[in-house]
């Protein structure tokens, strides 16, 4: 059963807890309270009941009440690494939202919440086991859903971004 972290903005805490179906335990969460919560990853382990009770135990300082804890998404990220955990996936990893000062594209990312480089966090399926290059393919490989890309996406993006700029599409 998943570890899941849940975040509640209003507070600035993050709940860690553990259920079958973290997506839709945040539903069941979010009943009765009139701030948006926020899934923001989960850990698939062996033993739910002793990594739940360990991340308890190694967060103890920082208990609020309960399985909400005042800390940030930087320790929720470093266990998400430290596991080879997911992140929902928000489905435009590949979408530009806008530019930096040198004009450089600004992608969506994975997700909401975290700004992480193409190849540590799978854009497929969320996996913190990272995007490995592999020579053969020349192609990006995650071990978790076997996907392969060569984040040709992003030259697609960057293409029909300059397209758009340009009448004649040169």
């Amino acid at each position: 059963m998943p570890v899941y972290f849940i975040r509640d903005p209003s507070s600035d805490s993050i709940k860690i807890g553990r259920s079958a179906t973290p997506q839709k335990r945040i539903g069941q969460l979010q009943t009765g309270n009139p701030h948006p919560l926020e899934l923001m990853g989960w850990i698939e382990t062996e033993d739910d009941v002793l990594a739940e009770q360990g991340l308890h135990r190694f967060y103890k300082a920082y208990r609020r009440i309960g399985e909400w804890f005042a800390i940030d998404q930087d320790d929720v990220l470093d266990q998400l690494k430290r596991f080879s955990g997911f992140v929902p996936v928000s489905g435009e990893s590949f979408a530009i939202f806008g530019y930096d000062r040198d004009g450089i594209p600004e992608y969506v990312g994975v997700c909401k919440w975290g700004d992480f480089e193409y190849d540590e966090c799978c854009p497929f399926c969320g996996c913190f086991c990272g995007m490995h290059y592999q020579e053969s393919t020349y192609m990006y490989h995650c071990l978790n859903c076997d996907a392969y890309t060569d984040f040709s996406e992003l030259n697609r993006s960057l293409d029909s971004e300059d397209d758009a700029g340009d009448p004649d599409g040169i």
